[in-house]
């Protein structure tokens, strides 16, 4: 969990430069940027997902080779049947990667964590069982834990200051951020979290809610004037940064001023985070920016499609060039 902690450190911190901070967070979080760097390990497992690259891997990254994974690649993410992927057939496929890829990350420390394996972590368990790097499973317990082993309420839910009387991070104030998060992604409120709402735990940063307790700040970017909603020129705003592939999005979502209107439910000429949250929910979380910029990359005959001879060529270059697989080769 040493992403997670760190995330949660990096953001408590951002009162001490906050213009340094931010411009590091907006490249952390911009869904303009590629969410993995163009680097030949990290686009195979965006592209092919973990257990196709472990195959091309054990075959020494052979074009051959490379050429039959590709096959299974398009089989399975090719929609149309046109044996090429476009836009949104990538978007998708990328997703699907994104989604086993985290859940492969954590597994691990999940049951780690889940110190009575009942498929579910308190958060007691996740600091008595290695899920805090700044603390010890004895120093957690001694200031964060009652003699009945319930929770110190009052000193995780307590303000504490950025710093401490040493000038260094704030151990309560971190970790009081991070229970923070863990009952915001508690979703049934019964305390402890299932692997799904775990997930959620991990990545903080997926979820912008999640994120503004991360944060501690306290407005949405695209929430202008600050009164707790969206005005049709903010949710335009909020619609173009994070919708490149309309067809992502049901028919009735594919214009900012159409989704506006299906979206507000009691036609009062706002969006409530409620309801925009409600009618993106299961479509922004899926990255319209990756496919495009593959596609731009990868795309020799202007179709903006990828077929398969273009994923071979592109993907083959940079495995042959990139110093990443020369290095490793051997080990793979």
């Amino acid at each position: 969990m040493n992403s997670l902690v760190a995330f949660t450190a990096f953001l408590f911190l951002t009162s001490l430069d906050v213009d340094a901070a931010g411009r590091a967070f907006a490249l952390m979080s911009d869904s303009s940027y590629p969410s993995f760097a163009n680097t030949p390990d990290e686009i195979s497992i965006g592209i092919l997902g973990s257990e196709l690259t472990k195959e091309l891997a054990a075959h020494k990254f052979d074009k051959k080779a490379l050429g039959d994974v590709i096959d299974k690649v398009i089989y399975q993410a090719d929609l149309d049947g046109d044996s090429l992927l476009d836009k949104k057939e990538l978007a998708l496929w990328l997703h699907k990667n994104e989604l086993e890829n985290k859940a492969a990350e954590v597994k691990g420390d999940f049951w780690d964590h889940d110190g009575n394996e009942d498929a579910l972590i308190t958060f007691q368990e996740f600091g008595l069982n290695g899920g805090l790097d700044h603390i010890t499973r004895t120093e957690f317990k001694n200031r964060f834990l009652l003699d009945d082993n319930k929770l110190n309420y009052a000193l995780l839910e307590a303000d504490h200051p950025v710093l401490d009387g040493h000038g260094g991070p704030s151990l309560e104030g971190i970790i009081g951020r991070l229970y923070k998060i863990f009952k915001a992604v508690d979703a049934n409120k019964d305390g402890a979290l299932n692997w799904e709402e775990f997930i959620a735990f991990s990545y903080p940063d997926d979820v912008e809610e999640i994120q503004m307790l991360a944060s501690g700040q306290e407005y949405r970017k695209y929430d202008e004037n600050h009164d707790g909603r969206y005005c049709i020129n903010e949710f335009r705003n909020y619609y173009s940064k994070h919708v490149s592939i309309p067809e992502l999005l049901p028919k009735e979502y594919r214009t900012p001023d159409r989704m506006f209107n299906a979206c507000d439910k009691n036609s009062d000429g706002f969006l409530s985070f409620e309801e925009s949250d409600s009618c993106f929910e299961g479509h922004i979380a899926i990255d319209h920016r990756e496919s495009e910029w593959l596609i731009e990359d990868g795309d020799k005959n202007g179709d903006e499609k990828l077929s398969k001879e273009e994923i071979v060529d592109e993907f083959h270059t940079l495995t042959e060039d990139d110093d990443y697989w020369h290095d490793r080769r051997d080990e793979l």
